[in-house]
């Protein structure tokens, strides 16, 4: 099994970034690359088991499934469930802390799969600089001074009592 990992910091209160990690068909919104998610059938993005579909850029069609949210531990773990990476049995786990000195967040993603030999190392490699990375950046862009975009794309002010 290839463990993979990624982390960063986020310059904004957890309040405000769990809320898009937590909606399972809000990915479109923070990952680089997606051409278009949706939730299939009538599953609300945030109960374990829905599927969602991506569509890929890159490499088209992947699908995932829900395995678990947790609120408490503000943590998000899914599976791939049909995708034309060279990779089978991939399972991540997206975690978010609170980081109080200055009421920032403390993001971790990390990946388990298995490939064969051949693709190995390009995927090892590829998880957390091409995918994992990205993503960080692309929601920290969400997330800019003491703003935050809503899904819709509206800024939203902060608190300042946060």
């Amino acid at each position: 099994m290839i463990e993979v990992m990624a982390s960063s910091i986020l310059n904004a209160p957890i309040a405000f970034v769990w809320p898009l990690i937590r909606d399972f068909g809000s990915i479109g919104q923070w990952l680089p690359g997606v051409k278009s998610c949706q939730i299939e059938g009538d599953d609300p993005g945030d109960r374990v088991g829905a599927i969602r579909r991506l569509e890929m850029s890159d490499v088209g069609l992947i699908r995932e499934r829900l395995l678990a949210l947790s609120d408490t531990d503000y943590a998000v773990t899914f599976s791939i469930i049909e995708s034309a990476l060279p990779i089978w049995n991939y399972r991540s786990t997206i975690q978010l802390l609170p980081v109080t000195d200055g009421e920032r967040t403390f993001i971790r993603w990390k990946g388990q799969f298995e490939a064969d030999p051949d693709h190995a190392a390009a995927m090892q490699a590829r998880m957390p600089t091409l995918i994992y990375q990205p993503a960080f950046d692309k929601l920290a862009s969400r997330l800019v001074g003491n703003h935050q975009h809503d899904l819709q794309g509206d800024r939203v002010r902060f608190p300042n009592h946060l």
